[in-house]
């Protein structure tokens, strides 16, 4: 055997090893789940049965849906619900999946209703990111000298960081932690802090945006709506609720998707038939009360004048879906 043979041979043999490795911690170690998802996730197990509705979604849904409103105006309209608010900041499609999974998981034998922030998966990169990592990449616009060396540093860089990010997301050996109880316990410190104050998962909002702000919104807003039209979601993002809603069917509950009064006032369609019922309320014209600058924090969060609102909105619309499909 020659030398470059033998050295192929170790490389190899090492990476054979590294992969058996992670794959046996990746079998007995439990996930890794964020803090603010674990202290939902902990709570909901311990009341599940006390729960018939549920709000899976971003921090869109988390500041602006309020269980103690909604479950009031069900009431009122002769559909009784107890809410439980899933949402969780930066939970976006695909991780909303992964977290509807968990929550099923629980076998909650209540479980009616489970609200699903609709969202595009992001499987390509905005104008802005294209724009950021060019800008990072190349900061010295198209230099030759600089273009040289930039290549030569990631085509050497590349192999050991992602390497390296492999190893990091598939063992993931940060798990090992879950078994120490003093780690278990900061895990759920902040509990009651992301659970609310009413230990609902409805966390208040923050206070309406800047005169300068609430100008450049209008702006963008302006511009959202002149360009305004219907758009498929992508296959991806398509089938993945389609799943989502056969699993919630499943479990015994029924699913509904909602968009919030965001910025975006691009209308999302399904490719065939929705899954499920479709609740969108990203329409300044038809909803103007939630564009007013004066309940919006950013371009995706209402303040809690404005969170109220769109709860009392939400659950009257919900009722009127289910009475009059």
């Amino acid at each position: 055997m020659t030398p470059l043979s033998r050295r192929i041979v170790c490389v190899l043999i090492a990476l054979l090893a590294f992969v058996a490795t992670s794959a046996l911690i990746h079998a007995l170690l439990p996930p890794m789940i964020p803090k603010g998802v674990a202290a939902k996730l902990k709570f909901f197990a311990e009341h599940k049965d006390e729960f018939d509705t549920v709000v899976v979604g971003t921090s869109r849904l988390y500041y602006s849906v309020s269980p103690e409103i909604f479950d009031k105006v069900t009431r009122e309209n002769r559909l009784p619900t107890r809410t439980f608010n899933f949402g969780i900041d930066g939970m976006h499609p695909p991780e909303n999946f992964y977290l509807i999974e968990q929550i099923l998981k629980t076998n909650p034998r209540n479980l009616k209703w489970v609200f699903v922030e609709a969202d595009n998966i992001q499987t390509r990169w905005t104008e802005r990111t294209a724009l950021t990592m060019k800008k990072a990449l190349n900061p010295r616009g198209n230099a030759r000298w600089f273009i040289k060396i930039t290549r030569l540093w990631l085509a050497r860089r590349d192999f050991i960081s992602n390497l390296t990010l492999f190893g990091k997301q598939f063992t993931n050996v940060g798990r090992g932690m879950d078994f120490f109880p003093s780690h278990e316990r900061e895990r759920f410190i902040e509990a009651d802090s992301e659970l609310g104050p009413n230990h609902d998962g409805y966390r208040l909002a923050g206070d309406a945006m800047s005169a300068e702000r609430a100008a450049i919104f209008r702006q963008k807003l302006a511009q959202e709506v002149s360009e305004a039209r219907p758009k498929f979601l992508d296959p991806a993002t398509d089938q993945a609720y389609r799943t989502a809603a056969a699993q919630i069917r499943q479990a015994g509950a029924a699913p509904v998707f909602v968009v919030a009064p965001i910025l975006s006032q691009t209308t999302a369609r399904f490719r065939e038939a929705p899954p499920a019922p479709l609740l969108s309320f990203n329409d300044s014209r038809k909803y103007p009360e939630f564009y007013d600058t004066k309940v919006r924090i950013d371009d995706a969060h209402l303040t809690r004048e404005g969170a109220e609102q769109f709860t009392r909105l939400l659950a009257q619309e919900f009722a009127r879906r289910v009475h009059q499909p």
